[in-house]
């Protein structure tokens, strides 16, 4: 297999850390591309230029971080990090479709705050996603004696949002009263699966 992915990208790090806590990368072949030329290498895999995209062994790809992940999923034998019970898979998989959605949120007004000038920045749209990460991670930490107990795909996003809101938004303090996700994401950081993945400048 072969994964997509461009350096700067927190989604398609995502798939690089699951990769990792699944036991593949002895099956996986991590490229690096770029996605604003029409001759960037990830064209010929997927004609939206966009990352992550996972070419499989039988020659399709994959698009989109949660079904590469579940894809990825059904090529491992690692039980500990996939939920064996069907009820506790499933409610997992629904926690994590939810932060995921709010992820690409964050990592989306992120972008803007990074590339675009203040002057063009949109208040009552920035008002609206902080109000939906808001709810998400109300929920994520109500729910959270649920999934809390044993690692998984789940802890991944939840790290992730924590990730770019202390580097991007820190006047937010997204861990107040959140202290079940403060613990997942502490933990997260020290993961080899995080560490593996940090952006190394030259």
């Amino acid at each position: 297999m072969k994964l997509l992915y461009t350096v700067t990208s927190p989604i398609a790090r995502k798939c690089r850390i699951i990769a990792r806590e699944l036991n593949l990368m002895d099956k996986i072949e991590e490229v690096i591309t770029t996605t604003r030329s029409e001759d960037a290498l990830i064209m010929k895999n997927n004609p939206n230029g966009m990352v992550p995209t996972l070419e499989t062994d039988e020659g399709f790809n994959i698009v989109e971080s949660m079904a590469i992940c579940n894809y990825l999923e059904k090529q491992s034998t690692n039980k500990k990090f996939i939920p064996q019970d069907e009820t506790k898979y499933w409610q997992i998989y629904a926690l994590d479709s939810i932060a995921s959605q709010t992820f690409e949120s964050i990592v989306s007004r992120a972008r803007e705050r990074i590339y675009k000038p203040e002057e063009f920045h949109y208040p009552d749209g920035i008002k609206h996603e902080q109000g939906r990460a808001e709810r998400t991670l109300d929920l994520l930490e109500k729910e959270s004696p649920n999934y809390i107990d044993t690692f998984n795909k789940l802890h991944v996003t939840i790290g992730l949002c924590g990730l770019v809101l202390d580097n991007v938004f820190p006047n937010e303090e997204w861990k107040n009263n959140r202290n079940n996700l403060v613990s997942i994401y502490e933990n997260f950081v020290k993961r080899d699966s995080f560490v593996e993945t940090i952006i190394k400048k030259d």
